[in-house]
C-alpha cells in the first residue's frame, strides 16, 4: 500500500511508514490543541516532495490570518503558496450560497487544481450550519463518495470532544482518526496525540507526547515493551567496576546486558560507583554514557579527578560521554525516547542514569513512572547494554530499603550502599542484595572513598549494625 509520508518527526514511525494515500482522515481536538498546525506541517512537508494540496477554510479562521500565523514556523515557505499549497474560501460559499453548493464548489476546485491532498478546516463548522442530523449525514456520505472518485488524501479538521468521536456520522466514514488534546501537569502543559483509527495499516496505539516548536510538530512515541522486546539473547559475559573487592563480591562483575539498581542515601557514593563502572568500560574500549539529572558535567569531572581517575582522556576520545539534564526541565515523555536515541546512535555498551529518582519526581502518575522504566529497561536489555540506575533512599539509617517506589522487581541486580553507626562514628557499607543468574557474596562489607578511589574493606564485625 502506498503511503503519504508526513515528514513530522517520529510520526511516520508511529504510522508504520505514513498515512495510506486516498484515505479520509479526521483531525479532532479542542481549540488550541494544535490541529491546524499539525495538518499544515504535513502539507508543507508534502509540497517539498512535489505534492499539491488544496486547503479550504470555512468560518473558523480566514486563510490570510492562517498564513500570517504560519510564517514563524520553519516548515513554512512562501514559494509554495499558489503553486503547491493553494488556499480556498469555502466559508464564503456557505454564507452566500448555502450548503447545497458546497459539493459543487469542492468539485470545481479539485478539477481546476488537481491536488493530491484536500483539507477542510473546520469541518465541524459545516456540521453546525446544517438544519438537522439527517441532512448532514447525507452530505457526509455524498462528500466521501465524491472525494474517493478523485483519488485524493483528505483531512477534515474539527473541534470535536472525545465523546463525540464514536457518535457522529462523519467518524463512520473516516479511514483515519487523529485526536489531539492537552493535559495540565504540575510543572508542564503537555499535548498528546492518539491515533484512534487507521484503516489498511498497523500503527502504534496509545498516548504519544507532541510538542509545537519553531520547527513545527515533534512527536515522541510512548514507550512500551513489545512482545519481541521481551525476547533477547542472554549473554554470560561479565562487566566489572574495576573496584577489586566489589568485583569479587559480584563474582567477576555485572552480567552483560543486565539492569542494576544502586540504592543509597545521600553521600554514600552512588554516583562515584556508577561513574567508575563507565571508566572501567572506557579503559577496555567500550563506549559509555552517563546521563545526570543531579550534577553538571564539570562537577562530575572534578569528582573523578579528585578520586584519581583519568576521565578527561576518555571524554576527549569519545569513549565516555556525560550529558546533564536539569531536573527542572526533565520531561519523562520526551527524554525517555531521546535517551534511547542517543544510546543507539553512539553505540553505547555501558549506560548510567543518575538518578531515576529524578524521573519519579517529574511524573505525576507513579504507575506511569514504573511503566517507563520497565519499557526503557527492556529496550536496553534487548540491545545488550549493561545499565546502572542509581536511586535515592532518603532514610539515612533505616533498615535496608531499596526504594519506596517498588521498582526493584525490574532490576536484575541490586547493590545497596548505606550508613551504619559504630563506636560513635559513621561507616559506609555495601551489600549485594540480588544478582540474577549469578552467584554473589552475601556479606556486608565496609568501604571508603578516598583520593585514590573506592576501597572495599572487611566484613561488618557485628550483626546488629544495620538497626
Amino acid at each position: 500500500m502506498d503511503k503519504l509520508k508526513t515528514g513530522i518527526k517520529n510520526l511516520d514511525y508511529i504510522l508504520g511508514g505514513g498515512i495510506p494515500v486516498y484515505s479520509l482522515n479526521i483531525v479532532s481536538g479542542s481549540p488550541g490543541s494544535g490541529k491546524t498546525i499539525f495538518v499544515q506541517n504535513i502539507i508543507f512537508n508534502s509540497a517539498r516532495n512535489g505534492l499539491k494540496s488544496l486547503y479550504l477554510t470555512t468560518i473558523s479562521e480566514s486563510q490570510f490570518k492562517m498564513v500570517r500565523h504560519l510564517q514563524g514556523f520553519k516548515f513554512f515557505a512562501d514559494d509554495f503558496l499558489g503553486d503547491k499549497v493553494i488556499y480556498g474560501d469555502l466559508g464564503a460559499v456557505l454564507r452566500e450560497q448555502g450548503t447545497d453548493k458546497v459539493l459543487g464548489y469542492l468539485t470545481e476546485m479539485i478539477k481546476r487544481h488537481l491536488p493530491n491532498i484536500v483539507v477542510i478546516d473546520s469541518f465541524k463548522a459545516i456540521r453546525d450550519i446544517f438544519p438537522d442530523e439527517k441532512a448532514f449525514k447525507a452530505f457526509v456520505f455524498d462528500l466521501a463518495a465524491a472525494l474517493s472518485i478523485w483519488e485524493v488524501t483528505v483531512f477534515l479538521i474539527g473541534e470535536y470532544e472525545e465523546k463525540e468521536l464514536t457518535l457522529l456520522s462523519e467518524f463512520a466514514v473516516a479511514d483515519g482518526i487523529f485526536h489531539l488534546y492537552g493535559q495540565e501537569e504540575k510543572r508542564f502543559q503537555k499535548r498528546y496525540l492518539r491515533i484512534l483509527k487507521m484503516r489498511g495499516t498497523n500503527f502504534e496505539h496509545g498516548e504519544h507526547l507532541f510538542k509545537i516548536s519553531h520547527a513545527g510538530i515533534e512527536v515522541y512515541p510512548r514507550m512500551k515493551p513489545e512482545d519481541n522486546e521481551l525476547q533477547y539473547e542472554v549473554r554470560l559475559g561479565k562487566k566489572g567496576f574495576g573496584i577489586t573487592g566489589l568485583d569479587e563480591m559480584l563474582c567477576g562483575g555485572l552480567t552483560e546486558g543486565t539492569i542494576t539498581l544502586i540504592s543509597g542515601s545521600t553521600g554514600t557514593g552512588k554516583t562515584a560507583f556508577a561513574l567508575k563502572f563507565l571508566l572501567e568500560g572506557a579503559e577496555k574500549g567500550e563506549k559509555g554514557l552517563f546521563l545526570s539529572f543531579e550534577e553538571p558535567v564539570a562537577q562530575l569531572q572534578n569528582t573523578a579527578r579528585h578520586l584519581g581517575w583519568e576521565i578527561d582522556r576518555y571524554l576527549a576520545d569519545g569513549r565516555l560521554d556525560i550529558k546533564f539534564i536539569s531536573p527542572i526541565e526533565l520531561d519523562v515523555d520526551k527524554h525517555a525516547f531521546e535517551i534511547l536515541d542517543i544510546v543507539r546512535e553512539k553505540k553505547v555498551k555501558r549506560f548510567v542514569i543518575d538518578s531515576i529518582s529524578s524521573f519519579e519526581r517529574s511524573v505525576y502518575d507513579l504507575q506511569k513512572y514504573r511503566d517507563y522504566l520497565w519499557a526503557m529497561g527492556q529496550q536496553l536489555k534487548g540491545q545488550h547494554i549493561t545499565t546502572i540506575f542509581t536511586v535515592l533512599n532518603e532514610e539515612l539509617f533505616s533498615p535496608m530499603i531499596v526504594t519506596k517506589a517498588q521498582i526493584s522487581l525490574m532490576a536484575d541486580n541490586v547493590i545497596i550502599l548505606r550508613y551504619v553507626e559504630a563506636d560513635s562514628s559513621i561507616r559506609k557499607v555495601v551489600g549485594i542484595l540480588k544478582a540474577r543468574g549469578s552467584d554473589h557474596d552475601k556479606a556486608l562489607r565496609e568501604y571508603e572513598i578516598t583520593k585514590n578511589g573506592i576501597n572495599i574493606l572487611g566484613k561488618l564485625d557485628k550483626a546488629d549494625m544495620l538497626r
